[in-house]
């Protein structure tokens, strides 16, 4: 098994294609793993290069008891794409993996050839609301970590997801270690680059779920602010896309970069 090691972090990865073709790279969200893109993975791996790793606290990657930053995943990107010898690359982030490629592009712009979006937000607390929601999880992943854990992941899935499904994903999150969750969420709280999308001037791609917990208005916030971004929209995915609507994601991304 591949790792890559960055400042004494050890990150999995796996890197399928060619090194003679610009790779497309993606990110995965919290409390997930690079597996999560193996829909995506198994429909593009013999058309183009196609490189999938573990952020770092999650999957097979380290660990360490330490902070969690939205910053140090976009700086562990940059040293693995330098690692690989990666000057370009298509980067795809998906939630957690999606603020990543922001900040990524934000600042390291001459390494993006074009940028894929899926279910994420440039602004985690858009309103009062939102706020609430995020200090009300942070209490409760102290109080009732697990049942707190349950109501995310149901949350998550599509309002007709099997509830089988939905206990596999529950046994995956709760092997995540505590600290590295409960750093990620702080994070995400405070993530927020809106400000600076007018700054992407790469073509982008945003793809929404029409039934994720994340507001569509996000995303229509995003097309907005990046000059040349387009919309697509998931009637039937809810926030994990990547596994409930692999056919439509990769059809999305397929007409994207023109392959």
């Amino acid at each position: 098994m591949p790792f890559c090691n960055i400042d004494n972090i050890s990150l999995y990865y796996e890197d399928y294609g060619t090194s003679d073709q610009v790779p497309l790279i993606f990110l995965h969200g919290v409390m997930a793993s690079s597996q999560i893109w193996i829909p995506q993975v198994d429909h593009f791996k013999d058309k183009r290069r196609i490189v999938i790793f573990d952020l770092r606290g999650h999957g097979q990657s380290d660990k360490p008891h330490e902070k969690y930053s939205i910053k140090q995943f976009s700086d562990d990107l940059y040293s693995f794409m330098n690692s690989l010898k990666i000057e370009k690359a298509i980067i795809a982030g998906y939630s957690m993996g999606g603020m990543t490629a922001l900040r990524f592009i934000l600042d390291h712009p001459e390494m993006v050839e074009k940028l894929i979006l899926l279910d994420t937000t440039p602004k985690s607390s858009y309103s009062f609301g939102r706020r609430l929601v995020f200090l009300v999880s942070q209490l409760a992943m102290s109080i009732a970590y697990e049942s707190f854990m349950k109501y995310y992941i149901s949350s998550v899935f599509r309002r007709d997801c099997p509830k089988s499904e939905i206990e596999k994903a529950l046994e995956r999150v709760l092997k995540n270690p505590k600290h590295v969750v409960r750093s990620c969420f702080s994070t995400i709280k405070d993530f927020d680059v809106l400000s600076e999308l007018g700054n992407i001037q790469v073509p982008t791609l945003i793809i929404h779920g029409g039934q994720s917990f994340n507001p569509l208005e996000q995303a229509r916030d995003m097309k907005k602010h990046i000059p040349n971004a387009e919309l697509v929209v998931v009637e039937s995915a809810g926030h994990a896309m990547t596994s409930e609507t692999p056919e439509a994601i990769c059809e999305a991304i397929e007409q994207f970069i023109q392959i």
